[in-house]
């Protein structure tokens, strides 16, 4: 193929460093001297390398050390530590060691003493033996603080500073997440077209799935699938309802990835002619989605964000507790709810001013409980720009796709 014919745009040995080099800068302005992640995205965040399915089951099993004078040290399960050090992961420098299995020790009442004594070892061959050390998730036993105390190692909470440099995407980034887009695109064409009565909701999962992963999805974990009764409230899932002539359906495409970023991208089809109040309640739907994405652009709060939609009675309600889901937005990125968070719930009291090149997501739901069959939901992942926003997700959102 000429050269001047490829598409290959992403540049990942930049993304890696640039990934990087955002949460050192990060722990420099906030006193940081060691950062230590057990949180999968953060983790393929700092290493580039993805979890396996196995270490979802076995709590804590892998962990990256980045000291911030130096570069990230993956800890792996077993044996896989050798090829990535060796074959998969030649950007980590050789930086890859068998882990600890942290979770037996933490859930036994254990000291993990092998793993503090490597910690403290790395931290002294940087020159960090008396600056905190960050951890990137909650307290998970009782005495996790008091692991590291009795070994004289200062903690403080390590999540702010990874969600801050993880809120504003680079360039190569956001083109994954564009790729990931365009995936999505193939897989909704594939899902109109098995629409039919009598699929289930799960078979229309499938197919999606199935879909994706031959695309060149990394992952596709499920897929939502929610049609007639399903669609109010918003049940979250697929089960094994049949589709009827007539039905409305909405799919959440969230779990799809490309190199481990997504887009969160919900659509509302038609098994059939959509009927008036179908389409009123899609456009009203859209609508609601489109007047906070109208609000979007650098510099903007999430506080501004939410003003835009209606109070709940909108939606028949008499509180946000009642409805939180109906009107809500999110960051996105390498996993599928990162900061900001955008709600009504929150956002007016503890707002976040939007940056540029963060990319987020903005829902909503619109349905009555006297019509509980014609439920609607509609969503579009966005990049922050200085004077506005791009969309990404491209799937035509003018009308409910009809599927005949």
């Amino acid at each position: 193929m000429p050269q001047w014919r490829r598409e290959d745009r992403m540049n990942f040995e930049r993304m890696r460093k640039e990934r990087v080099e955002r949460l050192r800068e990060e722990m420099k302005k906030n006193g940081i001297g060691t950062f230590l992640c057990f949180d999968p995205p953060n983790i393929k965040y700092l290493t580039d390398v993805h979890q396996a399915k196995l270490l979802e089951k076995v709590a804590l099993s892998e962990n990256v050390i980045f000291p911030r004078t130096g570069d990230p040290i993956l800890y792996t399960w077993g044996s896989r530590w050798r090829r990535f050090r060796d074959e998969l992961a030649p950007w980590l420098k050789g930086n890859v060691k068998p882990g600890f299995r942290l979770g037996f020790y933490l859930t036994r009442n254990i000291y993990p003493e092998d793993f503090i004594a490597d910690l403290k070892k790395t931290m002294a061959e940087h020159g960090l033996s008396n600056e905190p050390v960050a951890i990137d998730m909650p307290v998970i036993t009782i005495d996790l603080k008091q692991i590291f105390e009795k070994a004289g190692i200062k903690v403080v909470d390590g999540g702010p500073s990874i969600r801050k440099a993880r809120m504003v995407k680079t360039w190569d980034e956001i083109e994954c997440q564009r790729m990931a887009s365009t995936i999505c695109d193939e897989t909704y064409a594939a899902l109109q077209g098995a629409i039919k009565p009598g699929i289930r909701e799960y078979e229309l999962e499938s197919i999606g799935i199935d879909t994706a992963l031959k695309r060149g999805a990394d992952e596709a974990m499920a897929i939502l699938v929610c049609s007639g009764e399903n669609t109010t409230p918003n049940m979250g899932g697929a089960g094994d309802r049949a589709l009827r002539r007539g039905d409305l359906i909405f799919f959440d495409l969230a779990d799809i990835s490309w190199k481990g970023y997504r887009v969160c991208y919900y659509r509302t089809f038609c098994c059939g002619k959509a009927t008036s109040r179908q389409k009123e309640n899609y456009q009203e739907c859209m609508e609601l989605t489109y007047k906070a994405i109208e609000k979007v652009k650098a510099g903007v709060s999430t506080a501004e964000i939410v003003k835009a939609w209606p109070s709940p009675e909108h939606w028949g309600a008499k509180t946000w507790w009642e409805i939180s889901e109906c009107a809500i937005g999110h960051g996105i990125g390498l996993w599928v709810q990162e900061a900001p968070g955008i709600s009504p719930l929150f956002s007016a009291q503890y707002p976040v001013t939007l940056e540029e090149n963060m990319v987020i997501a903005l829902e909503t739901w619109y349905g009555t409980q006297e019509h509980p069959t014609d439920g609607c939901r509609f969503e579009e992942t966005l990049v922050v720009k200085k004077d506005g926003y791009e969309i990404l997700t491209q799937w035509a959102k003018d009308e409910i796709t009809e599927v005949y």
